[in-house]
């Protein structure tokens, strides 16, 4: 029989091993099988001077988490000890870590617009635990290892070992932690860390994902990201200079801020090249207006006036005019199609369809609005022309 933790939880392989502890996948007797994770920590091997260190940021981190519920941060279902060990369960996520994935590239870089929707999703996530009250947190860890891409394309932070919560009191931190290359400056005793540190460590990531090689340890001596990868756009290299600055006061200022910039960015590395002079771009908050004479519009709608991006999901409307094409998207899609018919409409009269968006954080209910246009104004033209033509002839 296999191990059992809990008398609940059976052991069924092992997920990864490190030298506290392990990682294993079980199953939960009491949920019909449910697939979940354990991560474990033993001390037995530590000196004593460590163990209290080691028990209080593995407590930490299950008090987090537990009470933390967003798409792109693990679910923990339960946290306890048993025979001198403690355990942490968690939301099992099919796919491989970050790092995994950029190793079996062999520093081939990653596609600029799949790093992008990555670094978007975990925005989200450093934007959400960076509101978190009565004291925001500091994930303080953000590298390949610590983040989890499922086969779907969702984006999880892992491993909130020395996740802080963020004390304006408090000049600097106490303990120094932190991976060379991928914390940042203030992170070895020289300030306090705050959203902005973990802003310079995504910026690490990108950097690493987008070039292939790790950052250098010191971010004085970070090259220009297009002289590694010269098929990177400006605009991203931008970005990951800003986020690696030194100085805090020069970086993005809140995960939002990166986000908007990431996101700007992707929404134009993902404009439609093909058929530009058939295709109606539709822009956030404005009548999207369709031509009278067509029967049928192709209009591309940014996934952020449908408040869905970084996300996977499907598209579905009531309405027979208009038909989303695909009607399923992934967290890398920046703009999304619609086949208007546009022949159903009547000019000058404004519709709003029903539409349904489903992803994993939730329904939306997007409200768009189009207008075909009235024929007048070409008719008019027609006239004038034909006025200025009997003009011309009697003259």
């Amino acid at each position: 029989m296999n191990r059992l933790l809990k008398k609940r939880y059976e052991i069924v392989g092992l997920l990864g091993k490190g030298g506290m502890g392990c990682v294993y996948k079980v199953v939960d007797r009491s949920q019909e099988g449910k697939t979940l994770a354990v991560k474990e920590l033993r001390t037995d091997k530590l000196r004593a001077a460590k163990v209290h260190e080691a028990l209080v940021q593995f407590q930490t981190e299950a008090q987090i988490l537990a009470r933390l519920t967003h798409p792109n941060l693990p679910k923990v279902y339960d946290y306890f000890s048993q025979q001198g060990a403690s355990y942490i369960v968690m939301e099992y996520i099919h796919g491989r870590t970050l790092e995994q994935m950029l190793e079996g590239r062999r520093r081939k870089p990653v596609e600029e617009q799949q790093a992008l929707s990555w670094a978007i999703q975990i925005c989200r996530a450093m934007h959400f635990l960076s509101v978190q009250k009565p004291r925001p947190i500091v994930f303080r860890d953000t590298k390949p290892s610590n983040i989890m891409i499922s086969h779907d394309g969702r984006v999880k932070l892992i491993d909130f070992g020395i996740a802080r919560f963020f004390k304006d009191e408090q000049d600097e931190d106490t303990y120094v932690y932190g991976t060379p290359g991928y914390a940042a400056p203030e992170q070895y005793g020289t300030g306090q860390t705050d959203v902005r540190s973990d802003l310079f460590s995504l910026g690490a990531t990108l950097y690493y994902c987008l070039t292939g090689e790790h950052p250098p340890q010191n971010p004085r001596d970070l090259p220009d990201p297009r002289r590694v990868n010269p098929k990177m756009s400006k605009e991203t290299a931008a970005i990951i200079k800003k986020a690696l600055a030194p100085d805090m006061t020069r970086r993005f200022q809140s995960a939002y801020e990166m986000k908007e910039a990431i996101q700007k960015v992707l929404l134009d590395l993902s404009a439609p090249i093909k058929r530009k002079a058939t295709i109606i771009y539709a822009r956030p908050g404005k009548v999207i207006k369709l031509p009278w004479w067509k029967k049928t519009t192709w209009v591309s709608v940014p996934v952020t006036a449908l408040g869905c991006s970084g996300t996977t999901g499907t598209l579905s409307t009531e309405d027979l005019w208009i038909r989303p094409k695909p009607a399923s998207f992934g967290p890398g899609a920046a703009w999304l199609l619609f086949r208007v018919q546009s022949r159903m409409l009547k000019p000058g009269r404004e519709y709003r369809p029903r539409l349904t968006v489903k992803t994993g954080s939730g329904v939306l209910h997007p409200r768009l609005s189009f207008k075909r246009s009235r024929p007048w104004m070409f008719f008019s033209i027609l006239g004038i022309t034909a006025m200025i033509g009997v003009i011309a002839m009697t003259a």
